[in-house]
C-alpha cells in the first residue's frame, strides 16, 4: 500500500512538473514570437507603429551615456527616432535570444540585436497583461 501511495505521488509531481515545463516552452514561444514581429521588425523596417504592438505605453529605455550619465527615455521619444521613410535596406538585421526566464506572468529576456554597423545588447523586462506579452522596461548597451 505505501509503494501504491508513493509511486502515484511520484507520479502526480512529475506530471505537474512536465505541465509547468511545456507551459514556460509554449510561453518562451509567445515572447521570442513577439519580439521578433514587432521589435525586430521595428528595426529592420524602421517603422515606430511596429513597437506600440510590444511597448508597454508605461514603458521605459535606460542606459548609460559615453561619460556614464543614465539616461531615460520615454516611449514616445523612442518611436521619434525611427522613421520608415529613412530605413536602409542594405541592412541586415540579425537578433539572437540569449536567454528568456519565465516567472508565472512576468519575464526577463536578454537578446542581441545588430546589423553590419553596430549592435546593441537588450534586456527586457516583460509582463503578460491581458494575455498578451509586452515589453516594459529595456536596458541596452552597444556592443
Amino acid at each position: 500500500m505505501k509503494n501504491l501511495l508513493l509511486c502515484s505521488f511520484i507520479m502526480l509531481v512529475a506530471s505537474n512538473l512536465t505541465t509547468g515545463i511545456v507551459q514556460k516552452s509554449k510561453e518562451k514561444e509567445k515572447i521570442k514570437k513577439a519580439i521578433m514581429d514587432h521589435y525586430h521588425e521595428g528595426h529592420v523596417k524602421s517603422d515606430p507603429t511596429l513597437y506600440d504592438r510590444i511597448l508597454h505605453d508605461e514603458w521605459k529605455f535606460f542606459y548609460l551615456d559615453d561619460e556614464g550619465k543614465l539616461i531615460m527615455v520615454d516611449k514616445e521619444t523612442y518611436k521619434s527616432w525611427y522613421k520608415p521613410d529613412k530605413v536602409n535596406p542594405e541592412l541586415k538585421w540579425e537578433t539572437k535570444f540569449y536567454y528568456i526566464d519565465v516567472s508565472k506572468h512576468n519575464a526577463a529576456v536578454k537578446i542581441r540585436i545588430k546589423n553590419q554597423n553596430f549592435g546593441y545588447i537588450d534586456h527586457f523586462n516583460m509582463m503578460k497583461i491581458n494575455g498578451k506579452w509586452w515589453i516594459v522596461h529595456k536596458i541596452s548597451h552597444r556592443m
